[in-house]
């Protein structure tokens, strides 16, 4: 009864700052979900800028080996921490993008919408991306497909509001040989996601001052797979900031509950409230403030407090910046995010209620406009933190175990820009582990780098490479049997020739030394594969 009270104080909280809304301008960032090869790189200037290290999936061209997933506890050289990557020249709306590649890949991404009008917009996006070479489950065989459709309204009240569906097949390649036969069948994993989200917007101007508040709900029936796993969330996001003194004061509510069903019931709530306030001081950018994040379950409620704070400034004008903060929050772990993560879960998993505080701080900068770098190191303390681990069933698929962690990482970052054809870049992380009761940081690695270029030729040819390395990592199995996980050293490739404007041909090689090293413990990553197509822009 009270997760119910406080959940439905936060809607009451959310409805009140909706309700104080009377008039004023709007302006709204609509950000389609993918552009296609086909369209043009632009060169721009490589300035220094000030961004938080953001986890995300690389910006570069590239896909791994096990071509539709890429796991983050593996493979995790980030996209630019410090360095905008280069914006890519909007051909058309509309595109189609078919392809196909050994092991029987077939490859279909579409998007279409109509002609953004003065004030509405709305589309649907379709992919799809499978390996179907053989009944031999060791050819790591999978399936991806996606549909979104998506609507936005600019006109007072700005609105955006989209539904999705993901459908996922992997097969537990990696179960123990014996005796028995095994069909496709016998150990495919089926992962079905469903999610809603709509966001609202408004932005009150008057002449000295400003408001602007923004609200996002994400609901649905979120996921749900073979092993009769189930997992609902529902999450309301309210933002709102405004001029206050010499600065600007931010107001950040946010509510997420979760219901999942596995083995047993597991229900939680989660509440967050991060007041802080923006300024300029002397020569100094600051944000500063608290994060208070409240978690109920079955175990009972806890209040999380931490500080927040952002600090840059220049230390040699227009060239080079450095900067330093502190930040507290939950990782809201759910089956969905670890799935996404490693897909050969079993349904014995432990759901971690992880707690990151972090200490950062680098610099980054630009020299003679063609040369951009950065540097970071950040000291994060982690309560516990999840490992995957792998079960002892036959199908040897994956659960996790927890620890209290502290991890260093030192990352840094160097690009070049030659000259209007030419760009050579480098991203590397080095992580030193530290824990309590687990012996290793179970499939992490200790460092891992990418090596990317890309050349182009008279405005026609495109050509991308890149080398990627991974350290050797250790597992283990819920017996406590340890092993070692080789070093990744993969090299790829890519050619793209633009007959037309709005036609191209395509050719990605991946895994070119045709290694089929250990993803996860028992899973290997397909060896050499290709993928070659064509991309119309409509």
């Amino acid at each position: 009864m009270k997760k119910i009270i406080l959940f439905i104080a936060c809607f009451t909280g959310l409805a009140t700052a909706k309700a104080q809304i009377t008039s004023g301008d709007t302006s709204v960032i609509i950000v389609t979900a993918y552009l296609p090869d086909v369209q043009e790189t632009k060169k721009i200037d490589i300035l220094p800028i000030m961004e938080d290290p953001k986890v995300k999936p690389p910006v570069y061209q590239y896909v791994f080996p096990n071509v539709a997933y890429k796991p983050k506890a593996v493979y995790s050289p980030i996209d630019p921490i410090f360095i905008k990557p280069e914006e890519k020249e909007e051909l058309s709306d509309n595109y189609l993008e078919v392809g196909g590649g050994n092991y029987l890949t077939s490859y279909l991404n579409a998007s279409i919408h109509n002609t953004q009008d003065k004030y509405y917009m709305y589309g649907l996006n379709v992919k799809h991306h499978a390996a179907n070479a053989s009944k031999d489950p060791n050819q790591a065989l999978f399936s991806q497909n996606q549909i979104t459709a998506f609507g936005s309204r600019e006109k007072g009240n700005d609105l955006f509001g989209e539904m999705d569906y993901q459908r996922n097949v992997v097969h537990y390649y990696g179960y123990l040989a014996d005796t028995s036969e095994r069909s496709l069948d016998d150990i495919h994993q089926i992962y079905n996601d469903v999610n809603a989200k709509a966001q609202w917007s408004r932005q009150q101007s008057k002449v000295n001052n400003r408001l602007n508040l923004k609200s996002d709900v994400n609901l649905g029936f979120n996921l749900f797979d073979k092993l009769s796993e189930s997992e609902n969330t529902f999450r309301v996001i309210n933002k709102n900031d405004f001029s206050a003194g010499k600065g600007r004061l931010h107001l950040d509510l946010g509510a997420t509950y979760t219901q999942l069903t596995e083995t047993a019931k597991y229900n939680r709530l989660f509440i967050d409230f991060k007041p802080h306030y923006e300024l300029t001081y002397k020569k100094w950018n600051l944000d500063i403030g608290a994060n208070l994040n409240y978690l109920s379950d079955t175990n009972g409620g806890v209040i999380k407090p931490a500080p927040y704070l952002k600090a840059e400034t220049y230390l040699v004008p227009k060239i080079l910046r450095g900067y330093f903060g502190i930040t507290g929050d939950f990782q809201k772990n759910t089956l969905k995010s670890l799935s996404y993560e490693n897909l050969f879960l079993g349904n014995t998993i432990q759901y971690a209620n992880t707690y990151v505080l972090k200490f950062q701080g680098g610099m980054n900068g630009s020299f003679k406009r063609f040369v951009a770098f950065g540097i970071n190191i950040s000291q994060e303390f982690i309560k516990d933190q999840y490992f995957f681990v792998s079960d002892t069933n036959a199908l040897r698929n994956f659960t996790t175990v927890k620890d209290d962690m502290s991890r260093l990482n030192f990352s840094g970052e160097l690009k070049f820009n030659v000259n209007q054809h030419i760009e050579i870049g480098f991203r590397g992380n080095v992580y030193s582990y530290s824990l309590t009761a687990e012996k290793e940081a179970w499939h992490l690695p200790s460092y891992d780098a990418a090596l990317f270029s890309t050349v182009r030729l008279a405005d026609r040819i495109y050509i991308r490479g890149g080398y990627f390395a991974t350290s050797a990592r250790n597992a283990r199995d819920l017996n406590s049997k340890e092993f070692v996980l080789a070093a990744i050293n993969d090299v790829n490739l890519g050619f793209e020739y633009r007959y037309k404007k709005n036609i191209s041909g395509f050719i990605r090689v991946n895994n070119i030394l045709n290694q089929r090293y250990e993803l996860w413990n028992n899973y290997r990553a397909q060896g050499l594969n290709a993928l070659a197509g064509i991309t119309f822009s409509l």
